[in-house]
């Protein structure tokens, strides 16, 4: 005979025996380092967050305070991210202990560290509650508050961990990234202002200020809207409700407002230029999304959000009755709110849209995980064993290909995807051979044992997409480089320049450029490429198109630079 009380999970005290903490660190920094690899600088993006960190060190005080590469102000997102990388590449030159693109990638592994922190304590307090808890079995048994709330906190961890979409994301220090930080010390926050009411809604509010500065004016004013509606609407901020909000208003000012008033007092010349252009650039995030983005979203959004959905849908439904209680009315509202943040900016376009759900989608999938029915249980445990084992097995057959040339095909096209290189015996080999050989031993762990343990199966996933990714990066940062980087076409036009007659003295313009591209060329060449008013004087100029066939091309990719002699 069981209790009465009205809540769908029914879990064992067996089934929420603790995950080792070591075990989980230990994941959870691999994970974070395995990007460590990557010696170059892959996407725009990432060349946008290096070349800010980098023109802050090369400047003055403003430029921490008013980013600008070359002569244009950055301005599409805050410059947080700027202020963390470029203090960790300003240690590590000090103290000699990694190069100015490990610091960055170190500066994402801090931003990881908080987002994972925020969520799981977050969770954790939400699993607490006593209308979160399993039914209470008549003769004893069910798993203890503590014990339950360790174990969904570990799943919502882990399952966000194993989100196919933040693959890439977290080992880059990006406005992005830390737009994922936020929103989980948003969440952090709110959960926490359950137990403490004033200071949980302060962090929040810092939280959300904070975002402003980090990423965009529309995403800190969404955070801040959200922490407002849901603390205005949740029966479990009925205590000090006023109190909260005046508090969480009170935090965000706190969180931005200083790099503003700052900026104003020390330059405010250069302060009312640099505002006056990103003003208009925050403001026009607040309109409507293209088509094209709805689109890409609706292509994408299976894999991409795999393999967490198919748990947040049935969270939604086993929990139907107990939609309003704060434990899963809080992540529901959360998500339900980043649908019109969505449809309203123009800013969230293509994969960013996604980041916007993630924490809440983390957690609700967690709840949806401590409901599943035996027999069930299992999909998710054979759903990775078989994805990353399948994955990781074809990564190791292709680079025996590349290193002995025994099956030809698979050796060719790695050979056209990265020209002229060849298999490298270096650490990051040494980080694949390691990462496979334990999730082989996870896998025949698995196959050899029957462990009734709720947190196996997003651990499972958690630790596949773990060694896929140490896996890939390991044996083939020499050939990601190489396709990947800009280095090689930004060595030879400069090269090109120095044929036509460049020297010192003159300037070039860049048609076609943005801030990644100017950042680029800063750093790999020492060119500064301008592209606002004074670049009509230069006698050279470097023009980006797509599908020229004239010019300097990276390796397969139709984007091509051209010099030009004015």
């Amino acid at each position: 005979m069981l209790s009465q009380r009205s809540t769908p999970v029914k879990m064992t005290q067996e089934a929420a025996n603790k995950l080792p903490r070591w075990s989980l660190l230990a994941l959870l920094t691999l994970f974070a380092f395995c990007g460590f690899w990557a010696t170059g600088l892959w996407t725009l993006r990432d060349a946008l967050s290096f070349g800010t960190a980098m023109s802050m060190l090369d400047g003055s005080f403003s430029s921490w305070l008013m980013p600008v590469i070359a002569d244009a102000p950055v301005t599409d997102a805050g410059p947080m991210t700027g202020w963390l990388t470029a203090s960790l590449i300003a240690i590590s030159r000090w103290t000699g202990i990694m190069g100015d693109i490990a610091a960055t990638r170190f500066a994402a592994c801090l931003l990881f560290a908080l987002t994972t922190a925020g969520l799981w304590y977050g969770t954790w307090h939400l699993a607490r509650r006593p209308e979160a808890q399993p039914i209470a079995f008549a003769f004893g048994g069910e798993a203890s508050p503590r014990d339950y709330g360790r174990v969904v906190a570990d799943s919502a961890v882990l399952l966000f961990v194993s989100t196919f979409g933040i693959l890439t994301r977290q080992h880059e220090a990006l406005p992005d990234t830390a737009l994922l930080t936020m929103g989980a010390l948003v969440f952090y926050g709110l959960t926490f202002g359950l137990r403490r009411p004033l200071l949980g809604a302060f962090i929040a509010g810092v939280a959300a200020g904070a975002a402003i500065i980090s990423t965009t004016l529309f995403a800190g004013c969404w955070l801040l809207v959200l922490a407002l509606v849901t603390i205005q609407l949740l029966r479990g901020f009925k205590v000090h409700r006023r109190q909260r909000l005046m508090v969480a208003c009170l935090g965000a000012l706190v969180g931005f407002l200083p790099w503003p008033l700052l900026s104003f007092i020390c330059y405010p010349q250069e302060a009312s230029v640099w505002f006056g252009e990103w003003l208009p650039a925050q403001l026009s995030h607040f309109s409507l999304a293209g088509l094209d983005t709805y689109v890409w979203f609706a292509k994408n959004a299976v894999w991409y959000l795999c393999p967490i959905w198919p748990f947040v849908i049935w969270a939604i439904y086993t929990w139907r009755h107990q939609i309003r209680q704060t434990h899963i009315l809080l992540p529901f509202g959360a998500l339900l709110a980043g649908i019109p943040a969505v449809i309203f900016s123009s800013f969230q376009a293509y994969d960013t849209v996604f980041l916007v759900f993630l924490p809440t989608l983390a957690v609700l999938a967690a709840f949806g995980l401590v409901t599943i029915r035996r027999g069930y249980e299992n999909i998710l445990d054979w759903f990775s064993l078989n994805i990353f084992t399948l994955g990781t097995v074809v990564l190791w057959a292709y680079w025996f290909a590349w290193l002995t040339n025994f099956a030809p095909k698979m050796a060719e096209s790695l050979q056209r995807l990265a020209p002229g290189t060849s298999p490298v015996f270096d650490g990051g080999f040494t980080l694949a051979l390691i990462s496979s050989l334990l999730w082989l031993t996870f896998v025949g762990w698995r196959l050899t044992h029957r462990p009734v343990v709720i947190w196996r199966g997003p651990w499972l996933s958690a630790a596949g997409i773990t060694a896929f990714s140490a896996t890939l990066i390991g044996l083939y940062h020499t050939a990601i480089d190489l396709n990947r980087s800009y280095a090689p076409v930004v060595e030879a036009v400069a090269a090109d320049l120095q044929v036509k007659g460049y020297t010192t003295e003159d300037c070039v313009a860049g048609v076609g450029f943005n801030h990644g591209l100017q950042a680029l060329f800063k750093h790999y060449a020492g060119l500064q490429v301008l592209t606002r008013e004074g670049s009509d004087r230069c006698r050279f100029e470097i023009v980006r198109s797509r599908g020229g066939h004239d010019g300097f091309s990276r390796p397969h990719t139709d984007e091509t630079f051209t010099v030009n002699k004015r």
